[in-house]
């Protein structure tokens, strides 16, 4: 019987207009009404995940940064930072390509001026551009503040990108949450380990949890659950590591899943 439903964010629980659904929001509390925990489990900021498990009626422990860190939307619980001087090199490293660029420093983002106006124009989430820090100089801002490194998240265009150079360094690991950006964490962080921290602490094994996803970033957790369900939008990895298909994010898929794991 599932007892936790891990939820992920673009592609599943939001819609093509990244919005949460009525239809959502009614299958989340019908779950909790019978007893079964639902989680966020996303690569968008760990304030991000707080908003949107308050907005869909979720628990409000969450897995956000692509796994690499556990809050409780008050404090941090668990996280893992790419190792250094990794971290540093990385962030030189994406700095030297022209890419769009977000820095995940522990539970801030940073984000340079120029990248913010884009963001403010076509990513219109508020608790995001809340909480970004908006800086052109972000080594420096690291160094200043002694910041970890815990995620880099680049998108715009792929020819851009470094990612031989970025997968070559130590102690990391180059995922992606879609066809157009790529995300580098710690090696070994992922949204299965994540979700493994949040299982204990409400006393669940993951063979208890369902997990529902539609990209690459959401292997790791599709791996470890008894229950793993790829969206009908999802990449050829997801669908493959999965043995339940729902509809897309655009076909209230996500209700869909939430109902099935009730059955």
């Amino acid at each position: 019987m599932v007892k936790l439903i891990s939820l992920d964010l673009d592609g599943t629980l939001l819609d093509p207009r990244g919005q949460i659904t009525e239809a959502s929001r009614a299958a989340i509390a019908q779950a909790r009404a019978a007893g079964v925990r639902v989680v966020i489990n996303t690569g968008r900021d760990c304030h991000e995940a707080a908003g949107f498990a308050r907005e869909a009626g979720c628990d409000l422990l969450t897995s956000s940064v692509g796994g690499a860190l556990v809050s409780d939307g008050e404090k941090t619980l668990r996280r893992w930072d790419i190792p250094e001087p990794s971290g540093r090199r990385a962030v030189e490293i994406a700095l030297g390509w022209d890419i769009g660029l977000l820095i995940f420093a522990g539970e801030q983002v940073l984000v340079s001026s120029e990248y913010k106006e884009f963001m403010e124009k076509n990513y219109p989430f508020p608790a995001f551009h809340a909480h970004a820090v908006v800086t052109d100089d972000p080594l420096g801002y690291l160094e200043e503040r002694r910041l970890p490194v815990t995620k880099l998240h680049g998108e715009l265009d792929p020819s851009r990108w470094p990612l031989e150079q970025l997968s070559a360094l130590p102690g990391v690991f180059l995922t992606t949450s879609s066809s157009h950006d790529f995300e580098l964490v710690a090696q070994g962080a992922d949204k299965g380990r994540a979700l493994a921290v949040i299982a204990g602490e409400y006393g669940l094994s993951l063979a208890e949890c369902a997990a529902v996803g539609d990209s690459d970033n959401d292997l790791g957790v599709l791996r470890v659950v008894g229950t793993p369900i790829a969206m009908g939008n999802a990449s050829p990895a997801a669908l493959a590591a999965s043995v339940r298909v729902a509809p897309s994010n655009g076909e209230e898929g996500a209700a869909w899943a939430v109902l099935s794991c009730l059955k």
